[in-house]
């Protein structure tokens, strides 16, 4: 993995946090990031991990698994620790009996497996703090980035992930953290780095042990800034060392770190005797292999749970009982159904981008390859699920309306009014999602403007000259009075364009502004 100038600030004209940051990591390499508060560790190690993007710069070479820990993970979702664990295993790239298991095994090996059927709003802090652990474990990540993880931690689970870093290093992974105690994992480090300045300078090692070193490939050079250094300068004492001695608690203890590579695929973590095989050596599956349909899978999972969609439907259920009475001409009806869908799906697509504390949404991001993805997850679930609602909306017109036109004397062909009625629902479902997306996180963060900025485009989408919302009703409302059923073809088009690049804009930014 390589960092070529890279540079991180938030906003256009914010100031800068890291600047000109050039950075080498290789594979099984451990390290370490130190700076005082408030200098950009936690930015660098988000760049890291893929949950933000650099201002400036390019990053390549990030492996396709990729984990992060955050300092305080106190998850407020409307999961169990089990059923969490779960999706983030498949959105890891797992099946789900694989993801199930293993969420299993690391619960079991942090000494957590008693809280695997808490709700996680009811688990204290350093038991969240384990879930969070558990979760970046699941998939045996190439790269683990730890941002302060060890904080929270009861004694046995911090012993318990210095050994999963070892063995996570012995396997072949690149893992960097950040910790406020200078003796974590002393002796075992490959390099240390820190952030002074906006700049990422090399920072001195702890003396070498004189354990052997673990059995396993050249590890190779790790460095910020400057040429690798040659075998002599390695082993001389640079920035990057080939030995490693760990410790669990500080220097004093050392680490096991197995090299262990299953025998066909990427290298397996060990497992040490008394897991009882519950963790198949399996290599696991990447994120890019269905990753889209687990992310979507667990933000429909997370709205039904948290029950935040009760709001917006009943809304719209009230608007329909106001406005929609058996026996009224069908088109009539069905254009009132589809323009009182757009606000809703803009409310719903709102919900969906910010049901998520933020600790957890940077875990989501990480594992589903970056915050984009991740958003888009957010974006499509609230666009399914008004999908869903206007399409039985629909229905329900369809069976009560009396199909003919306003004066009730020109009949109405059914299965062309349901057709161009679920046409022009889709033109503002797709409109609502575009005017949810560009009027909430990440373009306008301020709950009081985003809810006054939805609103206001949500109106001007049903009424401004020349969107698609407006063709398809007023098409629908007009085509009643003669008894003719406009198709509305080209306002679907045009209302497809105009959600696709709303959605796009929205999700890139994503990365850009959190």
């Amino acid at each position: 993995m390589r960092l070529r100038g890279v540079g991180r600030r938030y906003g256009l004209a914010g100031p800068w946090v890291l600047r000109g940051v050039d950075l080498d990591l290789p594979a099984r390499a451990l390290v370490r990031v130190e700076g005082a508060n408030g200098t950009g560790k936690s930015t660098l190690l988000r760049l890291l991990a893929g949950i933000d993007a650099p201002s400036e710069g390019r990053i390549t070479g990030r492996g396709p698994r990729t984990a992060y820990v955050p300092e305080r993970f106190s998850a407020a979702l409307p999961f169990t620790a089990a059923g969490y664990l779960a999706h983030l295993g498949r959105i890891h790239g797992l099946r789900p009996a694989d993801a199930a298991a293993r969420a299993s095994h690391r619960l079991t090996r942090f000494g957590a497996a008693a809280h695997a059927g808490t709700p996680l709003a009811e688990l204290s802090k350093g038991t969240s703090q384990k879930v969070a652990v558990a979760q970046a474990l699941l998939a045996e990540p190439e790269l683990l980035v730890l941002d302060e993880a060890w904080t929270g931690l009861d004694t046995e689970a911090r012993g318990e992930l210095d050994l999963a870093v070892a063995e996570r290093v012995a396997a072949g992974a690149t893992v960097v953290y950040v910790d406020h105690d200078p003796h974590r994992l002393a002796g075992a480090v490959d390099a240390a780095y820190r952030v002074e300045g906006q700049a990422l300078v090399p920072a001195p090692l702890d003396a070498p042990d004189a354990a052997p070193r673990p059995p396993g490939p050249d590890r190779g050079d790790v460095r910020a800034g400057h040429p690798a250094p040659g075998p002599a300068a390695r082993r001389s004492g640079g920035h990057g060392r080939s030995g490693r001695h760990g410790a669990a608690h500080g220097p004093g203890r050392a680490l096991r770190r197995p090299a262990v590579r299953a025998a066909h695929g990427p290298p397996a973590v060990a497992h040490q005797p008394g897991d009882g095989g519950r963790c198949s050596g399996r290599p696991p599956g990447l994120p890019g292999r269905g990753a889209m349909t687990a992310l979507i899978r667990y933000q429909a999972d997370l709205l039904v749970r948290s029950q935040r969609w009760t709001a917006p439907v009943l809304l719209y259920a009230a608007f329909l009982a106001v406005g929609v009475r058996a026996g009224q001409p069908v088109l009539d009806s069905l254009g009132y159904t589809a323009a009182g869908l757009l606000p809703v799906t803009a409310w719903l697509v709102r919900v969906c981008a910010g049901q998520e504390p933020p600790a957890a949404r940077t875990v989501v991001a990480a594992a589903a390859g970056g915050q984009p993805r991740a958003h888009l997850a957010a974006l499509l679930t609230a666009l399914g699920c008004a999908g869903l609602l206007g399409t039985a909306a629909t229905a329900v017109v369809l069976v009560i309306s009396d199909p003919a036109g306003t004066d009730h004397t020109v009949r109405v062909p059914l299965p062309a009014a349901g057709l161009a009625g679920l046409l022009a629902t889709a033109c503002c479902v797709l409109l609502g999602a575009g005017v949810g997306a560009l009027c909430t996180r990440p373009l306008l963060h301020g709950r009081g403007w985003s809810m006054a900025a939805t609103v206001l485009a949500s109106l001007l989408a049903l009424v401004t000259t020349g969107s698609p919302a407006k063709y398809a009703v007023t098409g629908l409302v007009t085509g009643s009075l003669t008894g003719t059923v406009h198709v509305p073809v080209l306002p679907l088009l045009g209302a497809a364009a105009v959600a696709a690049a709303a959605l796009a804009l929205a999700c890139r930014l994503t990365a850009v502004r959190g």
